[in-house]
């Protein structure tokens, strides 16, 4: 073969090589949009919950203060019940009930 057929199938073989990169980027930049149209869609969702669950700290605060109170209202409630169950046993034991 000539120098010069060497020469014109090493400069064919380079635009083909050209062109299957082009076609291969032109591919992964497509891929790339589709997914960056996924992230924004994602990034839409992540501040829609944040804008949600914005009132949440204060009402927590809010949930905390009231359980706080119920916790103390038990433990009263639990200091008179026992309160009550003994004053039952000695009334049961002044009776004469041996079940006390």
């Amino acid at each position: 073969m000539s120098p010069f057929t060497l020469t014109i199938l090493t400069g064919i073989e380079l635009l083909v090589l050209l062109l299957a990169l082009a076609v291969a980027l032109t591919l992964i930049r497509r891929a790339l949009e589709s997914i960056s149209g996924s992230l924004d869609k994602i990034a839409m969702g992540v501040r829609a919950i944040e804008v949600e669950t914005g009132a949440l700290p204060v009402e927590l605060n809010h949930l905390n203060g009231g359980l706080a109170a119920l916790s103390e209202g038990l433990q009263q409630t639990g200091i008179r019940f026992a309160v009550a169950d003994g004053n039952l046993k000695h009334v049961l034991r002044e009776l004469g009930r041996s079940d006390a």
